[in-house]
């Protein structure tokens, strides 16, 4: 793939009481890391690992400290998905690819967080790749690196209820996908970008990201109901799962007292309500 981008890094949900969105994830059958803060923000999370990418929830802990904008988006738009972050294993050679393909200028950053352990803090540290495409609600598109994955793919953590295993899909409402086709394409290369009557459909490793027409949505959604005032677009909408095994899941799920949907596609599907905000799927996982 182009610029150096190997796959899906994690996916970003936004909430407005962390520590209940904790609780209803778990429910869900997710295992959770231990809470992590952003050094000199007011900003905290959970996440959902898998052994190659994962699920970030974020949330406020200290309103009087720097959101990085959280506070608004989520006054705005509610709880839901904010973006996605992808993954480059030569985040230098990505800045330069980027800028030299006219999708930057892009911007490298530091970051580093606290993860609260038993035993004590470990600070995990990261790059970030920030550049000015607005191809995702409110810049929900970034590309980040790990310098210190060993301290956040702990092996517990990587096992979840549910059999979850990775995120295989992410759907975004927009007015016309066709805006997006020359973007996509130059970021990740013509054979992973496919366009249908209905659908725009970019491969990045294991995750499909997929542009929709709200008049279009019944062929992904049947019968999902959508509010009338849901967000402008473009939405991120919903994240569909990869578990190991689709009838397990969702007795688990229904074990839990949680509501699901069977879907003609094959995916059990949970409610917005019951996932903070996110139109939540799980699949069968492809062998």
């Amino acid at each position: 793939m182009p610029h150096n981008i190997v796959g899906l890094d994690h996916t970003l949900v936004g909430v407005e009481d962390l520590e209940k969105a904790r609780e209803t994830y778990e429910k869900l059958g997710f295992t959770l890391t231990p809470r992590g803060s952003h050094i000199g923000w007011g900003t905290a999370n959970y996440c959902i690992m898998f052994p190659d990418d994962y699920i970030e929830l974020l949330g406020i802990v200290d309103p009087t400290k720097e959101t990085n904008g959280l506070d608004k988006k989520l006054e705005e738009r509610g709880p839901g998905m904010l973006g996605i972050a992808l993954s480059t294993d030569a985040p230098e050679a990505t800045v330069t690819s980027l800028d030299e393909a006219g999708l930057g200028p892009a911007r490298l950053h530091d970051l580093k967080r606290k993860l609260e352990l038993a035993e004590g803090d470990v600070i995990p540290e990261f790059k970030l790749i920030r550049y000015p495409y607005q191809g995702m609600p409110l810049g929900g598109l970034f590309i980040c690196h790990h310098l210190t994955p060993e301290l956040i793919r702990t092996p517990e953590w990587q096992l979840h209820a549910n059999g979850a295993q990775y995120v295989q899909s992410v759907v975004v409402l927009v007015d016309d996908p066709d805006a997006y086709l020359a973007h996509y394409t130059a970021l990740c290369g013509a054979i992973n970008v496919t366009r249908t009557d209905q659908t725009m459909t970019v491969r990045i490793g294991k995750l499909n990201l997929i542009f929709v027409t709200e008049s279009d949505m019944d062929l992904l959604f049947p019968g999902l109901f959508i509010s009338a005032d849901m967000p402008e677009f473009p939405h991120i909408l919903s994240m569909s799962i990869a578990v190991s095994d689709r009838a397990k899941t969702k007795t688990y799920l229904e074990g839990a007292g949680i509501q699901v949907q069977d879907v003609p596609n094959g995916a059990v599907r949970v409610q917005p309500s019951d996932a903070s905000g996110v139109v939540l799927e799980f699949v069968q996982a492809q062998k």
